[in-house]
């Protein structure tokens, strides 16, 4: 299982670039490419789950 993570996360996390961030997020790059991550894969989630629903379920949502 873990060479699929490694293989998830090389393909959705690019390397670490400063200048993708804002100026008050690069002295803490540790935070700033987390914050990235997790906005990476909750937009994944999201995009899963609505892929997932019944096209019934998902037109009462709209």
């Amino acid at each position: 299982m873990t060479v699929l993570f490694e293989l998830l996360y090389n393909a959705w996390c690019p390397s670490y670039d400063p200048s993708r961030f804002p100026d008050y997020k690069r002295s803490d790059p540790v935070r700033a490419y987390g914050q990235f991550a997790f906005e990476e894969g909750f937009k994944l989630a999201v995009s899963l789950l609505f892929l997932s629903l019944e096209p019934e379920r998902l037109s009462k949502i709209q």
